[in-house]
């Protein structure tokens, strides 16, 4: 959950007049800008996400605890002054959704059911996530089927629910047996010999010879100037708030034949039409001056913008 009141003081200033009526103007933002964009979004979730800022519910339990981390400072100007104003400056509207739940390489997460979806984006994100740590640690595809959907545990939990007769003679109640353990008997069962060997974590080295390393931004023209930096990189991925960075100082960092590959800007519910294209042809500008080729179609429902790089 992020800093509710802060969060709360963000999203009124987002809807604005709008904000009386905000479930409607949830229903306006997902069903005209992100529905066609990622199908496997819920709006339930979407909806609950917007008005409590709290995206997985993953457990049991009461998410009142606002998450301090996501709180920062910006300097504005109020009232034709500078001001330190503390609060939430993230994302209120696309939702975290994007990342890894309206798209998944399992087909059955796309099945739907009187127009409604069987999935929800949590439990494709939880199965996307599943499969990338099990990949990167074992090397191997992750296969296993993921949980059953919301309306197999509900028709399960409506069958369990249903009153049962059962008849009960007198020799079944000559069976039941009641069975009393001690404290030190419970303690060996749950402990396994009364040792805790089988809580001990295991620490699994991935299979991959992978290093990451983590880099201050705004360090790409830095970075250029290095040698050990210099033709030493097969891939550059650049984010949507990171697109400014694409110059042609990469050109020093990236091999002789390599790629680029550049955040499209389509699930950005706040941009028009017009926006998105001049974001396209502000990438384009961005490759020609970095001497890369655009590759593909320039279909604006691409994730990402493919650039090539051959060095003459």
């Amino acid at each position: 959950a992020v800093v509710s009141t802060q969060s709360a003081h963000y999203g009124r200033g987002n809807l604005g007049n709008r904000y009386d009526c905000s479930r409607n103007a949830f229903d306006m933002d997902f069903n005209m800008k992100l529905r066609e964009r990622a199908q496997l979004l819920d709006f339930n979730e979407y909806a609950n996400w917007r008005q409590n800022g709290v995206a997985f519910d993953v457990r049991d339990g009461v998410f009142d605890i606002p998450n301090r981390t996501l709180c920062s400072g910006i300097i504005n100007m109020v009232n034709g002054e500078k001001q330190l104003l503390r609060g939430y400056w993230g994302d209120i509207v696309t939702s975290p959704y994007i990342a890894h739940g309206v798209v998944t390489p399992l087909k059955s997460m796309y099945e739907v059911r009187n127009r409604i979806n069987v999935r929800t984006s949590s439990e494709v994100s939880e199965y996307n996530v599943m499969c990338y740590i099990h990949q990167i640690t074992t090397g191997e595809k992750y296969d296993r089927p993921p949980k059953p959907d919301r309306f197999t545990l509900a028709a399960k939990q409506q069958k369990e629910e249903e009153p049962k007769l059962t008849e009960i003679t007198e020799e079944d109640e000559g069976d039941e047996e009641t069975v009393d353990y001690t404290t030190s008997q419970v303690q060996a069962m749950s402990f396994s010999g009364g040792s805790n060997e089988k809580y001990k974590l295991e620490v699994v080295k991935p299979s991959c010879n992978v290093s990451i390393k983590f880099l201050p931004l705004g360090t790409v023209q830095q970075l250029s100037n290095k040698s050990q930096y210099q033709k030493q990189f097969d891939l550059i991925y650049f984010g949507v708030s990171q697109v400014s960075y694409f110059s042609p100082e990469i050109t020093e960092l990236l091999k002789d034949e390599a790629n680029v590959l550049v955040e499209n800007v389509k699930y950005i519910a706040s941009l028009s039409k017009d926006q998105e294209l001049q974001y396209l042809n502000k990438i384009k500008e961005y490759g020609v001056q970095a001497k890369c080729e655009l590759l593909g179609s320039n279909d604006q429902s691409n994730n990402n913008f493919h650039f090539s790089f051959q060095r003459s």
